[in-house]
């Protein structure tokens, strides 16, 4: 029998193993998640030495027959929103993060299961969104 996972459950189920991701392999130290300023939002936003990274994350599952790139759902509007939240949430951190420079990632992430989703691909896509 299969489990039909709603489209928030599967949102943050991407969320959390890019989060885990991010830490491990990227060496990034997690700011925040579901960050909001007015009607703008950013998925993840984490940070290094060198930048401030923030991640738009887009998971699918390939047993609904998704065969777009989720990174392809990341349009125009999104992208010139993610800029502008970019811009706003850095003017509110304290000054030891200025200095750094700002990049906005993409996390593609494939899912399937039937009982229990598991990722069966991530890709990460590094300066995906540049002015």
């Amino acid at each position: 029998m299969s489990i039909e996972f709603s489209k928030s459950y599967v949102g943050k189920f991407g969320e959390d193993v890019c989060t885990k991701y991010l830490k491990k392999s990227k060496k990034l130290k997690i700011l925040e998640r579901n960050s909001t300023i007015g009607h703008l939002e950013a998925d993840i936003v984490a940070y290094n030495k060198e930048y401030i990274v923030f991640v738009e994350v887009k998971t699918r599952n390939i047993d609904k027959n998704n065969y777009s790139r989720p990174a392809d759902s990341v349009n125009s509007k999104k992208r010139t929103n993610l800029i502008t939240f970019a811009y706003a949430f850095v003017k509110k951190l304290p000054t030891k993060f200025r200095n750094l420079s700002i990049r906005i990632d993409v996390c593609e992430i494939y899912v399937c299961g039937d009982k229990k989703l598991k990722v069966s691909e991530l890709n990460y896509i590094e300066n995906a969104i540049t002015e």
